[in-house]
Order: C-alpha cells, then structure tokens, then sequence
C-alpha cells in the first residue's frame, strides 16, 4: 500500500480561505460589470424611446406648421373674433399654437373637407397635440388628443415675419387675419435641462 504524506492529502484550510477569497473577488467584479452593463443598456433604451418621439414629434409639428393656412375660424364657438393664427410661449393661458391646416389626408373618401384645426398646448408638463374634425367647432364635433412629449418645463415660441421676430401672435383684426408668419420657431425646455429647437417654414412659403 502506498503511503501518503499529509502535504499530499489536499488543500490546506489557508488554501481554501484564500481560494474563497479570490472567488469572492472575481464574482464582485463580474456582478459590478453585468449590473453596469444592465444599467447602461437601460440608458440606452431610453434614450432611443425619447429620440424616436422627439423624431416624431417633430415630423408632426413640422408637417403641421408646413401645411398652415391663413383660413380664419371662430373662437369660442363663435362668439370670439375670428383668427387665423393664435401663438405664444407655454405654459400660459393661452394655447401654444392654435391654426388651421391644409392638405389632411383622406385614403377613404370620407365626405369632409381637407382643413384641420389644430392646437397645441402645455398642460402638466406633457405637450399635447389637438385636431378637431371641423375648422368652426361645435358641440360634438370629433376631437382627436395626442401626447407628443413629457416632462417639459416650458416652450419658448418666436414668430418672424419680414425679418422681425416676435413673442407672440395674436391677429384679431378682421382685415388681418390672413396674415401669417414666415418662419415659426419652438424651443422645448425640458425638466432635466435639455433643450431642443425645431423650426419651419409656414404654408405656402
């Protein structure tokens, strides 16, 4: 029978404490690494979330603007003057951008007409987008609501025409409410400090 040595028997209680120790090390470490791995893919799906709706977001309000028109409707159900164009910063008691567009698609040959009022408003840090069915609202008329962005502190709203900008606009002069902006520019400001600038041309420009 072979004899065996007690240096040959196996790991001494040292070794083993020390090879724990090691493991304990390398399994933090990889923990560490597979967490920030896990936080920085979360990062990363977010900030292709909000790209994606401030993309589409954009194209929206782009498209809007774009196919403005100069089509004065009825404010307060008609006991308003008429306007054609209703804008400034947000948040305020008035809209953010309130108009009439053109060229509203329609694949089903719905009996309607191609204009489309639209609005735009800040309300509880969301920007949301309004369409009404019928430039002239009445009771009842289909409303179609959409929530563009979120967490938004303010949108700051210029208006230039002939060169010269403004805050605000607000036409109510019957011998004037065909006149439009050339170029309307919106800057959101978001709660985290980001900001972002998006210009268009008005329709017809």
């Amino acid at each position: 029978m072979r004899h065996v040595s007690p240096s040959q028997s196996g790991f001494t209680l040292v070794e083993m404490l020390v090879a724990l120790f090691i493991l304990g090390l390398v399994s933090s470490a990889g923990a560490g690494l597979l967490m920030g791995a896990t936080s920085a893919g979360k990062q990363v799906r977010e900030h292709e979330v909000r790209v994606r709706q401030l993309d589409i977001a954009s194209a929206l309000i782009r498209n809007d603007i774009s196919a403005m028109t100069s089509r004065a409707v009825q404010q307060d159900f008609g006991f308003g003057e008429p306007m054609s164009l209703v804008g400034e910063s947000a948040p305020s008691a008035a809209p953010l951008l309130q108009f009439v567009r053109d060229g509203w698609l329609n694949p089903s040959d719905v009996n309607r007409s191609d204009l489309q009022a639209v609005t735009y408003e800040l309300v509880e840090g969301g920007l949301i987008r309004t369409a009404l069915l019928r430039p002239d609202a009445i009771n009842g008329t289909p409303v179609s609501t959409r929530v563009l962005l979120q967490g938004i502190s303010r949108v700051e709203a210029g208006f230039m025409r002939s060169g010269q900008w403004s805050s605000e606009w607000n036409v109510s002069r019957r011998a004037d409410v065909a006149v439009l902006p050339d170029l309307i520019r919106l800057r959101v400001v978001f709660e985290n400090g980001e900001t972002y600038t998006l210009s268009s041309l008005t329709g017809a420009r």
